[in-house]
């Protein structure tokens, strides 16, 4: 018996179909450096197509994906904690985690609907795109429009958000530009220097400046021979002989970092909260208090929400050490860090399986992030850990098809 027409899947309501699954992923995209509420729609619109889709078969396989299946086990491990650690904050750093719940129905997405990922990848750039010109134009011009600050033309996002996925956009356009001859060669160079550009000199945030050394010095290690190699070192070295003897706002932020990391560590034993209360100062003291925490708990650690540095005076607190490896371990213990690391070292090995450009780029993304770890919780970030559940997503799906393929 013939299901009638309205059931079956003709060639017209598969383009539909896949039409709707790319429209998805570029939202996505664009969504994530523009704007949380247009996020949230489009993680909806996400799970709607792949419940529309019902693939159960698609869904046992990726559940034994370590990709997919670590994530889960992480949230699971700092849930748990909440009955028999509770804290005060607790429950919103969980809730903040379930985004580790997302890897899967992206992964389904993805392998569903792999042309997704390009979509995605193309609403990524051209919202950076558009960031970058109105930056620049503020920026460079000092124009005051809104609520943007010539002196830090941030857009949509705070500084530290924009300056890291402006990093992440002048990597692939980087790619883009050895990937292409001619004009658009060009034409993604000059995006790659107005974007480091943004980043080092107009924008504060010097998480942007970690992202994009080791960004844009991972891939070209990877990729170029090794004339090519040194010439980017000797390149490198002008560029930091420059920013070392010219005056500049990149150096002087970097300056300033040091010398507050170096006056709480200094003067600490005086008023430990004043002599730390700067941007990297806090850091300091960060370490300081997580490392007391993890020694009280080592193994399977203090429990959900149970960071906590601030000063009672003036009521001022903070819940996240702005470190993801000592966020995992205070929280989860040695137990919790040795999941994330492992759910790292796979996102690592399954993208050292892929095409060599494909590979290239997604190592010097992945680097980007553990050097990032170090100076803030990205997980706990709206943005930035979708962004990077959307990269893990993409990693699980292109290994499930590797390995239906085998």
């Amino acid at each position: 018996m013939t299901p009638p027409a309205s059931i079956t899947e003709s060639p017209s309501g598969h383009d539909r179909v896949g039409r709707l699954f790319g429209l998805t992923a570029f939202l996505l995209g664009v969504s994530l450096p523009v704007s949380n509420p247009l996020m949230n729609l489009a993680l909806g619109l996400v799970l709607l197509c792949v419940l529309w889709r019902g693939d159960l078969q698609n869904v046992k396989a990726l559940i034994k994906l370590p990709l997919v299946w670590l994530p889960a086990l992480m949230f699971m491990l700092l849930a748990f904690s909440l009955f028999i650690q509770p804290h005060a904050y607790g429950t919103e750093m969980v809730s903040k985690y379930k985004k580790l719940l997302f890897v899967l129905p992206l992964a389904l997405l993805f392998l569903q609907e792999p042309a997704a990922i390009n979509r995605f990848v193309n609403g990524f750039l051209l919202a950076n795109a558009l960031i970058l010109l109105v930056s620049l134009t503020v920026g460079i011009f000092h124009l005051q429009i809104g609520h943007l600050n010539p002196l830090n033309p941030t857009v949509f996002k705070l500084h530290i958000t924009q300056n890291f996925f402006m990093a992440l956009a002048a990597l692939l356009w980087l790619s883009r530009a050895f990937a292409h001859r001619g004009i658009k060669r060009w034409g993604y160079a000059a995006l790659v220097a107005l974007a480091s550009y943004d980043v080092l000199f107009l924008v504060l945030g010097r998480t942007g400046y970690v992202a994009l050394v080791v960004g844009l010095g991972a891939w070209p290690l990877l990729t170029l021979g090794l004339r090519q190699r040194l010439a980017v070192m000797a390149l490198g070295l002008c560029v930091i002989c420059v920013l070392a003897f010219v005056p500049n706002r990149a150096t002087e932020r970097v300056a300033l970092g040091v010398a507050e990391i170096h006056d709480c560590l200094v003067l600490a034993d005086g008023d430990a909260y004043d002599s730390c209360k700067t941007s990297m100062g806090q850091r300091t003291a960060f370490v300081g208090e997580s490392l007391r925490l993890i020694k009280q708990a080592p193994w399977f650690g203090n429990g959900a929400g149970s960071f906590w540095y601030g000063n009672p005076e003036t009521g001022y607190n903070v819940n996240n050490p702005h470190n993801q490896y000592l966020l995992e371990t205070v929280q989860s213990g040695l137990v919790g860090l040795a999941l994330f690391l492992l759910w790292m070292l796979y996102c690592y090995r399954e993208a050292w399986r892929q095409p060599v450009p494909v590979r290239n780029l997604m190592v010097a993304v992945l680097s980007a992030y553990m050097a990032c770890h170090l100076f803030n919780s990205f997980l706990l970030d709206s943005a930035e850990g979708h962004l990077f559940m959307v990269i893990a997503a993409m990693l699980a799906a292109k290994g499930n098809g590797a390995k239906a393929n085998s």
